[in-house]
């Protein structure tokens, strides 16, 4: 398709998901062209009808578990456009999490399929789009963590069954602080978002308040609910990123942008 040359264009993994659709929707409102690359094309699909498919740039076939999936997706990006302006990598969730088991009761195929989920796919997709932005001396990667990286998960009761997406979300933010800190005096920026409890595909924000209040009635503070009284939406979350990914944040790297509602305060 013809795009104009004015337009940046942004790459998001996890594109047809709540929060990749979400980011997507705000960098288009930003000015952007998007590419929305997702294992699900009919959820990718969904969601550039959502988001207007003026601006929907491509929407690919990606598995961010499978490394050459994820190179495929870079190349014919750059291929295609000449260039990734952005990058936003917002796969994951869904059964990756892990098991809802005590940690010691675990294998190490249920810590595999969170790591590479959680952490190595977002290091894959840094390491097949780093190249093209280096040649551009230019460019701006968001990652997503989430507030288990920042304090080793949800609070009171949610906080079990946590440990190893805990330590995958720290890993994403370790990992985003070093390229943020290498590649600074390139012209690349990096930064991640945290959010706190956020709708998702499966779940939309209100219907997580009734599941919330349910869970209130049965352990109080138990729901992760904001202060704000809501939990997150995507655009929420969409606007934090596009934000950390638009010029007005260029004097931001190796942040990590908490999108709690409140939820902790630092």
């Amino acid at each position: 398709m013809r795009l104009s040359a004015s337009r940046p264009i942004g790459l998001i993994t996890g594109g047809g998901g709540a929060i990749g659709s979400g980011i997507a929707a705000a960098l288009v409102r930003d000015g952007w062209s998007v590419v929305l690359a997702d294992r699900d094309l009919v959820a990718a699909k969904a969601a550039a009808e959502r988001i207007g498919r003026a601006h929907v740039a491509a929407i690919l076939a990606c598995d961010v578990c499978d490394e050459a999936s994820v190179r495929s997706v870079v190349e014919q990006t750059t291929s295609t456009f000449g260039r990734i302006d952005g990058l936003a990598t917002a796969a994951g969730g869904g059964k990756a999490v892990g098991p809802r088991t005590l940690f010691w009761e675990t294998g190490r195929q249920d810590w595999t399929l969170n790591l590479e989920t959680h952490l190595v796919s977002v290091m894959t997709t840094c390491q097949a789009v780093l190249p093209q932005m280096l040649k551009q001396k230019s460019g701006v990667i968001l990652n997503v963590a989430s507030g288990a990286g920042l304090r080793g998960g949800p609070p009171m009761s949610r906080q079990r069954f946590a440990e190893v997406y805990a330590l995958a979300k720290a890993g994403v933010i370790a990992f985003t602080q070093s390229i943020a800190l290498e590649f600074a005096p390139l012209g690349v920026r990096a930064n991640c978002i945290a959010p706190g409890r956020a709708e998702s595909t499966r779940r939309t924000a209100d219907g997580l308040l009734a599941v919330g209040h349910e869970e209130e009635a049965r352990e109080p503070g138990s729901s992760r609910l904001s202060p704000l009284g809501r939990f997150g939406r995507s655009d929420d979350l969409g606007n934090a990123a596009a934000f950390l990914m638009s010029d007005r944040s260029t004097w931001i790297t190796g942040t990590c942008m908490d999108v709690s509602g409140g939820i902790r305060l630092h």
